[in-house]
C-alpha cells in the first residue's frame, strides 16, 4: 500500500507528488497510463522521479529500498529537473530546493512512522 504526500513548490510553480510504494515500476507504469503517456519504466528501480509535466513531477521511492541514499539520490534529479524546466542552473537555487524537498520528505516519512535504512 502506497503513502503518499505531495508538496508545493510555489517558487516554481509546481507540485511534487512523494509516493512510497511496494513497486517503483507498477507505480511509474500506472502513473504513466492514467496521465497517458506512452513512456514506459522497463527495469526495476529503488526509485524514480516521473515529469509528468511542467506543473506536476512524482518522486516514488520503493518501501524496501527507502535509504538515505536512495533519498539523497531522487532528491537531487527532482531539485534539477525542476529547475532547468525553468531554466534555473544556479546552484545555489538547486541546493536550496533539496534542502526543502529532504526536509519535508523526512518529516513525512516520521510522520508516517516510515523507517530509513542505512546505505
Amino acid at each position: 500500500m502506497a503513502s503518499s504526500t505531495t508538496i508545493k513548490l510555489p517558487t516554481y510553480s509546481c507540485a511534487l507528488v512523494v509516493s512510497v510504494v511496494d513497486n517503483v515500476k507498477e507505480e511509474a507504469n500506472r502513473i504513466y497510463k492514467k496521465h497517458k503517456i506512452a513512456e514506459m519504466l522497463d527495469t526495476e528501480a529503488e526509485g524514480a522521479l516521473l515529469p509528468i509535466s511542467i506543473k506536476k513531477y512524482y518522486l516514488l521511492f520503493q518501501k524496501e529500498f527507502l535509504s538515505y541514499n536512495t533519498i539523497a539520490h531522487e532528491v537531487f534529479h527532482a531539485a534539477i529537473r525542476v529547475t532547468e524546466d525553468r531554466d534555473v542552473k544556479d546552484e545555489e537555487a538547486q541546493a536550496w530546493l533539496t534542502g526543502h524537498v529532504t526536509a519535508e520528505i523526512y518529516k513525512f516519512l516520521e510522520k508516517k512512522d516510515l523507517q530509513i535504512k542505512h546505505g
